[in-house]
C-alpha cells in the first residue's frame, strides 16, 4: 500500500504519525511524508523574508528529520517530500503523482459543543481526494495493537471494496469489528409541511439486512475472530453508525464512500461527510471502489 502522509508538526498531525507507524510495523507499506509551506514569492517584497525562510527551513527540515527517523525502520520505503503553495492542492497533486491509495492527515480535537469540527485542510482533502482518506482524531489510542472498529456497510460495491481495502492489511487478532447495517427508517412527505403515516419496515426486511451483513463479517471473522454484526433502524444512517461508534468506544470507523461527481471533482457523499465531521473517533473513507472499476 502506497500512504501519503500529510503532516505540519502539530499535535494532530503527530497522532496521525502513529497511526502510520503502526500500520507499517504489521505491514509493508510505502510511506510518503509530505509537508506544505506558504509560497515564499508572495511575500517577497516583505522586509522579514529572509528571516522567514530561514526559521522555516530549519523547522521544515527538523520536522521531517524527526518523521523519517520515528517510520524509517518500519515501512517498506520512505520519502520525504517539502512543497511550497497552497496546503490542499500541494497533498492532492502529491497524491496523483505517487498514485497513492491512502492519504493520511490529522484532525482538529474537540469542539466545545462536544462533537468534532474539522480543520479546513482535512475536510478538503477528505473531499476532493480521489483515493482513500484516513482522519485521525486526537483521542485514537494509536499506541494500542487492538483496536475496535466499526464497518458501515450497505451491501453497495463502495462498503464491500473498503472491507476489501480493510483486509489487505493485517490488524491484531484481537481487534473488535462491528459490522453496522443501518435499515433507514422512511418518512413520507406530501407537500406543505404534512407528513403521512411512516412506512412500515417488515421484519422479513430487516432480516435481509441481517444475513447479507453477517456475510460480510463472517468473512472478517476469518481474520479478525471478535467480528459482530449490529443492525439498527434510524431515520439517518451516519448518525446510527456514529451512534454505535461511540457506544462502543470506537477508535476507527471505516466507510464505503459512492460520492458523486461535479465539474469533474469528486465529493463525498452525504454519509461520509456526516461521519467525517461528527463520529467520535478516526475515520477511514475508503474510494477503493474508483480503483477496482479501473481495473476492470
Amino acid at each position: 500500500m502506497k500512504i501519503l502522509l500529510a503532516t505540519d508538526g502539530s499535535e494532530n498531525s503527530k497522532i496521525a504519525t502513529k497511526f502510520v507507524g503502526g500500520l507499517a510495523q504489521q505491514n509493508e507499506i510505502d510511506v510518503t511524508v509530505l509537508t506544505v509551506s506558504y509560497n515564499p514569492t508572495q511575500y517577497s517584497s516583505q522586509p522579514w523574508m529572509p528571516e522567514w525562510t530561514a526559521a522555516e527551513e530549519e523547522r521544515t527540515r527538523d520536522l521531517l528529520d524527526a518523521t523519517r527517523a520515528q517510520l524509517g525502520d518500519r515501512c517498506r520505503s520512505l520519502n520525504v517530500v517539502h512543497k511550497c503553495g497552497a496546503t490542499v492542492p500541494c497533498i492532492l497533486d502529491q497524491a496523483a503523482e505517487i498514485e497513492a491509495d491512502l492519504i493520511v492527515v490529522g484532525a482538529k480535537g474537540h469542539s466545545a459543543i462536544h462533537r468534532v469540527l474539522l480543520g479546513s485542510v482535512s475536510d478538503s482533502v477528505a473531499t476532493h481526494a480521489k483515493c482513500s482518506v484516513l482522519v485521525v482524531r486526537p483521542g485514537t489510542d494509536v499506541e494500542k495493537d487492538s483496536k475496535r472498529i466499526v464497518v458501515g456497510f450497505d451491501q453497495s460495491a463502495a462498503s464491500r471494496e473498503a472491507v476489501a481495502e480493510f483486509m489487505d492489511l493485517k490488524w491484531d487478532r484481537a481487534s473488535e469489528v462491528n459490522v453496522v447495517s443501518v435499515v433507514e427508517q422512511p418518512a413520507v412527505f406530501f407537500g406543505e409541511g404534512y407528513s403521512g403515516p411512516p412506512i412500515i419496515v417488515e421484519p422479513q426486511q430487516i432480516e435481509a439486512l441481517q444475513r447479507n451483513a453477517e456475510r460480510m463479517a463472517s468473512q472478517i471473522a476469518s481474520m479478525l475472530p471478535k467480528t459482530n454484526t449490529l443492525v439498527p433502524t434510524s431515520s439517518h444512517v451516519g448518525s446510527a453508525i456514529a451512534n454505535v461508534a461511540e457506544e462502543t468506544k470506537a477508535d476507527l470507523v471505516l466507510v464505503g464512500d459512492t460520492g458523486h461527481s461535479l465539474l469533474g471533482e469528486l465529493l463525498l457523499g452525504s454519509t461520509s461527510k456526516y461521519l467525517l465531521r461528527h463520529a467520535p473517533c478516526s475515520v477511514w473513507i475508503s474510494r477503493h471502489h474508483f480503483k477496482a472499476d479501473e481495473a476492470e
